[in-house]
């Protein structure tokens, strides 16, 4: 009975450390104006710029030759659907990692790490913050693409992409955790984050459709779990060929396991590493 009350207690304490972590996220980002102002104006003006591409290229929001290879004529969709989930992939690779990478900075990791809280609990708390606000920069581009320009992405079928990008998520941040290990070992990470982030990219259907991709990175492609998903969302919105909603979720769900089983595992080696080597809190 009295394990049972412990386990609530600390359950309950974990629960105030998460609610206590992202207060101090939000905190750092209204301390700076320059932040909100960008969190305000990022979704339209990114919307804007996926816009002005497709009239410069094709000269309007459909493309018959896009659909040769993409099978769908819809190419301004197609796009912003691929930059609002490739928002979620961005902020899961820098949060968690530029997170820790900034204790260490300010000099207060150390107290961080002995703190009664988990580690997975402080990274819950950063991975909310920062899901959070991946989800209202991508809501406000499909809200603002459906009100400006001329789609209509607020359908029944996008609660679908929400399903998808919920498991999603959990892959990506197996991710962050693997980028925190590094962060632990070899501390300045940035450019090889901006590598990482910008090859995804480059090997996914972000922008443009595997086809167009040489065969073999269309096939490392694969390999990526937001190729799955973003072959998801777009065929239920209907601007591609899909599988099953069942087949999706359950690649996925393979993704999630082994990429959070993957990320913990790196993570915990850091960690061990950095405190027997006494390099938590160095630069």
């Amino acid at each position: 009975m009295y394990d049972d009350i412990g386990s609530w207690d600390r359950a309950v304490r974990e629960v105030y450390a998460i609610r206590y972590i992202f207060h101090k996220e939000l905190k750092l980002w209204k301390r700076y104006p320059s932040r909100i102002l960008f969190m305000l104006l990022m979704p339209f003006l990114s919307i804007l710029s996926l816009y002005f591409q497709g009239m410069g290229l094709v000269g309007s929001t459909t493309s018959s030759a896009f659909a040769d290879v993409a099978g769908t004529t819809e190419y301004l969709v197609f796009i912003i659907l691929g930059s609002a989930l490739f928002i979620f992939v961005s902020t899961a690779i820098w949060g968690i990692g530029n997170s820790i990478r900034r204790e260490q900075m300010m000099g207060t990791l150390e107290s961080l790490w002995v703190a009664p809280a988990s580690k997975m609990t402080i990274f819950m708390g950063i991975a909310l913050f920062d899901g959070l606000f991946s989800a209202y920069v991508a809501f406000m581009q499909l809200l603002l693409s459906s009100l400006l320009l001329p789609v209509n992405l607020l359908v029944p079928q996008a609660l679908v992409a929400v399903l998808i990008t919920f498991l999603l998520m959990f892959a990506l941040y197996g991710m962050g955790f693997m980028f925190t290990g590094l962060v632990l070992i070899y501390k300045e990470i940035e450019d090889f984050t901006n590598l990482i982030t910008q090859t995804i990219r480059m090997m996914t259907p972000v922008s443009y459709p595997l086809s167009v991709l040489p065969a073999p990175v269309a096939f490392l492609a694969l390999f990526i779990p937001l190729t799955y998903a973003l072959e998801a969302i777009r065929g239920y919105m209907g601007v591609g060929a899909t599988h099953s909603l069942g087949y999706y979720v359950l690649v996925l769900l393979a993704f999630d396991v082994a990429f959070i089983a993957t990320g913990s595992r790196l993570f915990h080696y850091a960690d061990t590493r950095a405190r027997r080597r006494g390099e938590i809190a160095t630069h």
